[in-house]
C-alpha cells in the first residue's frame, strides 16, 4: 500500500522511524505496537491491525539480537508514516496473492427495472451484500452501485442501474462501501487488498475511497481502495456505521 492523502488536507506525510522486533522484508505494511515485552513493533496480520502505529516506507534489514562481532548497531528500525488520518491506496486483487485478477461476473440476465442483475457467480459465498458493483463492460459501463442485498447468483439494488442490463454485461465486486464499513482484508504479502473476501471481514481499515477502471484500462488488475487505519494508537477507534 502507498500514502495517498491525509483528511487534514496535509500533501506531505508524517514519517518517523521505530525499532522492530522481527526483519521487516517488505516496505507499504502496517505495524503494530508491539507486546509489553517485546524489542519492537510487530507486523499487521492479513486480518489483524489493532493498535496500529502506522504503515511503512522501507525495509529493516535482518534482525538480530546478539552483539556483533564487528561492534555494529544491532538495532533494526523502519521508518514508519505516524498520521492516524493518512489515507493508503491499495490495489484490489480477487486472492490472498497479489497480482490475482478480480473475479469477474458477467450478467445472465438483469431487470427490466435496472434493480437486479443475475450473475453467472456465486454472490453470496462469500457475502456480498453492501459491497459496491462495478460495470467493466456492457450498458453501464463505468458506473458503480451499492449492493443493498443479495441471493445465490441475484444482487439487488435500491438506486437503479440508468439502463437495463444486459446479458453479457460484465462486473466487478468490491467488499467495501466507502465510509461504511469497518474492514479489509489485506493480501498475504500485507501491502495490497484481497477483494475477493465477504463484506465485514478482515481488518480494521475504514474505506475512504474505491477507484475503478473499466475493461477497457483492465479494471479486474488495476483498480484500487482507499481507506485508513481504523484502530490507531495515536486516536480514537473509529466505529462501523
Amino acid at each position: 500500500m502507498e500514502y495517498a492523502f491525509d483528511l487534514t488536507g496535509g500533501s506531505t506525510a508524517v514519517i518517523k522511524r521505530y525499532q522492530v522486533a522481527a526483519t521487516k522484508a517488505t516496505a507499504g505494511v502496517p505495524v503494530l505496537v508491539g507486546v509489553a515485552a517485546g524489542s519492537g513493533l510487530v507486523v499487521a496480520t492479513t486480518t489483524g491491525a489493532a493498535k496500529a502505529v502506522g504503515v511503512t516506507i522501507d525495509t529493516s534489514g535482518t534482525y538480530v539480537t546478539a552483539q556483533q562481532t564487528d561492534n555494529s548497531d544491532t538495532e533494526r528500525s523502519v521508518g514508519v508514516i505516524l498520521s492516524p488520518t493518512a489515507v493508503y491506496r491499495m490495489l484490489m486483487n480477487g486472492g490472498a496473492t497479489n497480482g490475482t485478477a478480480m473475479v469477474l461476473h458477467t450478467a445472465a440476465s438483469g431487470g427490466a427495472d435496472g434493480l437486479t442483475i443475475v450473475s453467472d457467480v456465486n454472490t453470496d459465498s462469500p457475502e456480498l451484500a453492501n459491497g459496491t458493483c462495478f460495470c467493466l463492460s456492457g450498458a453501464n459501463v463505468g458506473i458503480a452501485r451499492k449492493i443493498t442485498s443479495n441471493s445465490t447468483t441475484t444482487m439487488t439494488f435500491v438506486v437503479a442501474w440508468p439502463r437495463d442490463v444486459n446479458a453479457g454485461d460484465t462486473f466487478v465486486v468490491a467488499p467495501y462501501t466507502p465510509v461504511s464499513g469497518i474492514t479489509l482484508q489485506m493480501t498475504t504479502t500485507l501491502d495490497q487488498a484481497d477483494a475477493s473476501i465477504a463484506v465485514g471481514t478482515g481488518a480494521a481499515f475504514k474505506t475512504i475511497e474505491l477507484e475503478f477502471r473499466d475493461a477497457s484500462m483492465e479494471g479486474r488488475g488495476n483498480s484500487y481502495v482507499y481507506a485508513m487505519l481504523a484502530n490507531h494508537v495515536l486516536a480514537a477507534t473509529l466505529a462501523d456505521s
